[in-house]
């Protein structure tokens, strides 16, 4: 047989071979439940695209799995900078940051905190910042931990982040990096499997105490964080990503919709999607 075409033959077999292995995961029952969780919510919101992820936090392994996996900025990328700042170990999750009024001008560029408008939250501690989706604390946070753009940059790119136009401004909330929502879901994944990682008390007062009360469920404690991006013009991206039970983590979920137009809410409009799913899944367990 010819080299090139037995060679050929291997490569589809071993192809066809992972397929299938990765569909044998996948929970059929679950699946069309996540879809049909998905598809209402993005009704309910006017969205036009979305996806749904259920992953299995010890193995891995994907059990439900809808939507396209597009690549795009995330505002989840804040928790891989709140995590790569606390392993410097020159910021603390009680350390205080002075938002002040929610607007923070930096050269030719304004950060704005969402309340900004209601005249901002003052002094939080970082926990509280993170918790509430804060990007000027955001940004002070990596200035204080980071003395250059290509520091942060090196530190992001061990979790596997790709920072495409460094900016110790925008970068913190996650504009210009890309990821996919399957990308974002693995590293929280590898959070939920931590058992020392600090930086789950921050992820679970974001449910209890801040935006991501719409993802606490009744049924389970749940850690996790909201993100709310602007994806072009008139384009947002709403997510929530995160884990259950809290202190023993056994599934990890990512929910992300593209709509378009105001209002946007990570918090409300993905997390609430989001504790349907986990709801479900405690219903069966």
């Amino acid at each position: 047989m010819n080299f090139k075409l037995a060679f050929l033959i291997l490569e589809i077999s071993v192809f066809i071979a992972s397929c299938q292995s990765k569909q044998s995961t996948i929970d059929t029952t679950l699946q069309t439940r996540v879809d049909s969780i998905l598809q209402n919510k993005m009704s309910e919101i006017g969205a036009i695209s979305g996806q749904a992820i259920v992953m299995e936090v010890q193995t891995g392994e994907i059990k439900a799995m809808v939507g396209n996996d597009v690549s795009q900025e995330s505002g989840l990328i804040r928790t891989a900078s709140l995590l790569a700042a606390l392993e410097t170990g020159k910021v603390k999750l009680s350390d205080t940051i002075d938002v002040g009024e929610g607007v923070l001008a930096i050269g030719n560029d304004t950060l704005l905190d969402h309340n900004w408008h209601r005249g901002g939250y003052g002094k939080l501690t970082l926990k509280q910042a993170f918790g509430v989706s804060s990007n000027i604390a955001a940004h002070k946070m990596v200035k204080q931990a980071f003395e250059n753009e290509q520091d942060f940059t090196e530190a992001l790119s061990k979790y596997g982040f790709k920072i495409e136009e460094p900016s110790l401004v925008y970068n913190p909330i996650g504009y210009g990096i890309k990821t996919t929502p399957l990308q974002t879901l693995k590293f929280y994944n590898d959070i939920a499997k931590d058992k020392t990682n600090k930086i789950k008390e921050a992820l679970y007062f974001c449910v209890n105490e801040g935006l991501g009360k719409q993802a606490a469920s009744k049924k389970v404690s749940v850690a996790g964080a909201t993100g709310t991006s602007r994806i072009s013009e008139n384009e947002y991206a709403v997510e929530f990503c995160g884990y259950f039970p809290a202190d023993n983590p056994k599934y990890s979920i990512i929910v992300s919709i593209n709509k378009r137009g105001l209002p946007v809410s990570g918090g409300l409009m993905a997390g609430s999607g989001f504790r349907e799913i986990v709801d479900f899944i405690m219903e069966r367990e």
